[in-house]
């Protein structure tokens, strides 16, 4: 391989500039993280030397290292925000490396430097591992450093658009879910459980930063609002319905994720939503064998179709294990999968000190251990219900102006 242009020696005071480089920073901030992957120590060595003092480098001499690089630097909290990579590398060549860490982390923006590389390879790396740039060796410093500056606000853009994305629209999803809980009480009650069993579920995969997965949770029972109430609260108790209202209530997903599809950036949100599961599938079907597991993307869907599988067998009056059994017949989900669903379930049962209180005492944060019903039989709120400061609003002003069935039972929290 070509050895990069000769750069500034050691003796180059780090305030100054190498031939054709623009100034040095002096500070290297978490932002700033770069891991250099290359199979030749001495190429590390240039890189290094030619950029020392303006980023925060971590070499690597394969992608196996590579890999494991990010890997640590995730559980660490630290993430990369570049990745430059060579592409002929024994083992494991630049555009498989990429892909690999595409599927760790998508927001990470990577490049390769290299001195030869086919075309097939370079197809690749451009299509599997969303390649920012391709640069060749031997590398002027002053392009190398431009690279990198560019890629570096890229990474800053994608993360505020990201964050942006995080904020704007979970604030938006979660005032929309809470209106629906004041229109119908029981799709709310499976709103929360969806929400506790992904969150959950999420959390044992290592998908707790897959904003797409509380969206789905939150947004999953939209489409119930076309459903009666009583079906819902047929639902929710576990009683079994008549085959015209299990039609109707099958229908949901279908029509949430027409709604949902007309959201930009909701694609995928939109489909793991409509393909949820409302009941478990035949237990006298054939069992089928367990799949291997998936990459980060398919097992992000796995995750979200057997969390809502394992709510249908567990309103159903299933015990857990036996749902998770269930699933397991079908072959659609991973044991990982399927494990973390089982271990997300212990949160259902809300815990905390039981009390009576009157409805004019009920705030946010206490969970309902029985229905709210008016002195008309009106049920506002269904048992297991989390209270939200709208939701609390809500049952004082029904208290002064109808009248609530007193006392209620609500569990307390010890925090």
């Amino acid at each position: 391989m070509t050895l990069l242009p000769q750069t500034p020696t050691a003796q180059t005071p780090p305030a100054q500039a190498g031939p054709g480089l623009p100034a040095q920073r002096t500070d290297t901030p978490e932002g700033r993280r770069i891991l250099l992957v290359d199979d030749e120590q001495r190429i590390l060595d240039a890189l290094r030397r030619t950029l020392r003092g303006r980023y925060d480098l971590t070499p690597a001499t394969s992608g196996e290292e590579g890999l494991a690089a990010v890997r640590e630097a995730a559980a660490q909290g630290r993430p990369f925000a570049v990745v430059v990579s060579d592409m002929m590398m024994p083992g494991m060549n630049g555009a498989e490396f990429l892909a690999a860490v595409r599927a760790l982390d998508a927001d990470m923006v990577m490049l390769i430097l290299s001195g030869q590389a086919d075309l097939t390879s370079t197809i690749s790396a451009v299509n599997n591992a969303n390649l920012f740039r391709f640069l060749t060796k031997p590398c002027e410093p002053a392009d190398l450093t431009r690279a990198l500056d560019a890629a570096l606000r890229q990474h800053e853009l994608v993360r505020a658009e990201r964050e942006l994305l995080e904020r704007t629209l979970g604030g938006a999803v979660d005032v929309l879910t809470e209106v629906l809980s004041l229109a119908t009480p029981s799709a709310a009650t499976r709103t929360d459980r969806m929400r506790t069993l992904t969150a959950g579920t999420a959390a044992a995969l290592g998908l707790e930063d897959d904003w797409r997965l509380p969206i789905a949770a939150m947004l999953s029972q939209v489409g119930c609002v076309a459903v009666p109430p009583t079906v819902l609260d047929d639902v929710v108790v576990g009683r079994r319905l008549c085959e015209d209202d299990a039609l109707m209530y099958r229908a949901h997903p279908a029509l949430a994720e027409r709604l949902l599809a007309r959201i930009p950036r909701l694609g995928t949100v939109a489909a793991w939503v409509g393909a949820q599961l409302v009941e478990l599938p035949d237990p006298a079907a054939p069992e089928q064998p367990v799949p291997p597991a998936r990459d980060r993307e398919g097992t992000a869907a796995a995750a979200f179709a057997a969390v809502s599988g394992f709510l249908a067998g567990y309103e159903a009056g299933l015990a857990p294990r036996d749902v998770v059994r269930a699933l397991a017949r079908t072959g659609r989900f991973p044991q990982a999968v399927l494990d973390a669903v089982l271990v997300a379930s212990d949160g259902l049962e809300p815990k905390g000190r039981l009390v009576e209180i009157r409805a004019a005492h009920v705030a946010a944060g206490m969970v309902l251990a029985c229905d709210v019903v008016t002195t008309t039989g009106l049920v506002l709120v269904r048992k297991g219900e989390k209270v939200t400061e709208v939701l609390a609003t809500r049952i004082e002003n029904f208290e002064r102006s109808v009248g609530i069935v007193e006392p209620l039972e609500v569990l307390v929290v010890d925090r």
